[in-house]
């Protein structure tokens, strides 16, 4: 059994529905580098498949993947956040990760590592890409298209038995933009490729769009003031609008995660949010609107009265616009801005941060 590449539904395909599944080797997508946003982190260990997103603090747990209907949904524990590689396998009680050039060692990822960190070897030290090679022992990629393996992180010994130098599907693997590889056997790349459940989907980086529609952004009319006298007019306006977020929109995101019996575990709305927001700081080129919108209000929308002054001439028209997020066709987050314009066109101020 091979290494698997999974990717998620080809672009103009048609979606398949949650219990459609199959092998597609034409599936061709654009998904999310990895200097766009921070690492996702696909293995195996002894208790499913993990999907671990180091940005939100918390991953998926599945008893296979890509298919798997549910999942369940834990916390990162506080000890082993902000590392820079996780790793395991099916064959191991033991989850490894590194930061700073040292190997933590932790029974699942939801507690604090089980021994005192150990400092990896010099040649062990700043590979793209740590795994499992059968056997036991550890590969490390350590530049695109160039492996080694040795049977102990700490002192480097080299394993005979796995030939290091160039291979091409770790090439392939480095290079890639359009997927994440799935590490499960050490093997030469097979190519096969399936799609992904919309459940682990909607958790990758970039799958809300590809899943509800790219984002969006746009200045909403809210109301039209006239002044129909022969006179300057000045007024404070009552307006009427939502601010925050249509959680409702958001709640077949996280459909199949099971909260974790923990009392520090995520809820999947929660969860769903975090998405929703990284979505929208994306570039456009992978379905965001690369905008900051951690200062708006994320809570459940709610309606908000505000009072604007403003003075209309004669035979003046006030425009008052809302800016607004969204994902698809559908508006997500009600941002707090207003903007007030004597003519139809909508502004062309964008009231957000950049978010690169």
């Amino acid at each position: 059994m091979g290494s698997h590449h999974f990717v998620v539904g080809g672009v103009g395909e048609g979606r398949m529905s949650d219990d459609q599944w199959e092998t597609n080797a034409e599936v061709l997508t654009a998904m999310v580098l990895q200097k766009e946003v921070p690492k996702v982190h696909i293995f195996s260990t002894r208790a499913g498949d993990v999907i671990l997103r180091p940005d939100l603090n918390c991953y998926l747990l599945l008893s296979g993947l890509p298919t798997s209907p549910c999942a369940e949904l834990w916390p990162l524990h506080p000890s082993l956040r902000g590392s820079e590689h996780y790793f395991s396998s099916r064959w191991h009680n033991t989850i490894y990760v590194i930061r700073d050039n040292k190997l933590l060692e932790t029974p699942n990822l939801h507690t604090e590592p089980s021994r005192e960190p150990h400092r990896l070897h010099p040649s062990c030290c700043a590979g793209q890409h740590y795994f499992i090679v059968s056997g036991g022992s550890f590969g490390i990629i350590l530049s695109p298209g160039t492996m080694t393996a040795v049977k102990d992180l700490t002192t480097g010994e080299p394993d005979p038995d796995t030939q290091p130098g160039h291979h091409q599907w770790s090439n392939e693997k480095m290079g890639s933009h359009r997927s994440y590889l799935y590490w499960q056997l050490w093997d030469n790349f097979s190519g096969e490729v399936f799609s992904f459940h919309p459940s682990v989907l909607n958790f990758l980086p970039g799958g809300l769009g590809l899943s509800k529609g790219d984002a969006f952004k746009a200045w909403e009319l809210l109301n039209i003031f006239h002044n129909y006298s022969n006179i300057p007019v000045s007024r404070l306006q009552e307006v009427s609008r939502k601010v925050g977020c249509a959680t409702e929109k958001l709640a077949d995101v996280g459909r199949g995660w099971v909260a974790a019996a923990l009392p520090d575990s995520p809820e999947p709305g929660s969860v769903a949010v975090a998405l929703a927001k990284a979505q929208f700081a994306l570039p456009t080129e992978y379905g965001g609107v690369g905008l900051n919108t951690e200062q708006e209000e994320w809570g459940e929308a709610r309606e908000v009265e505000t009072t604007l002054n403003f003075t209309l001439q004669p035979e003046d028209v006030a425009y008052v616009w809302q800016y607004q997020l969204g994902l698809g066709k559908e508006v997500i987050l009600f941002c707090r801005d207003l903007e007030v314009t004597l003519g139809c066109d909508p502004p062309t101020k964008v009231p957000l941060p950049s978010s690169s």
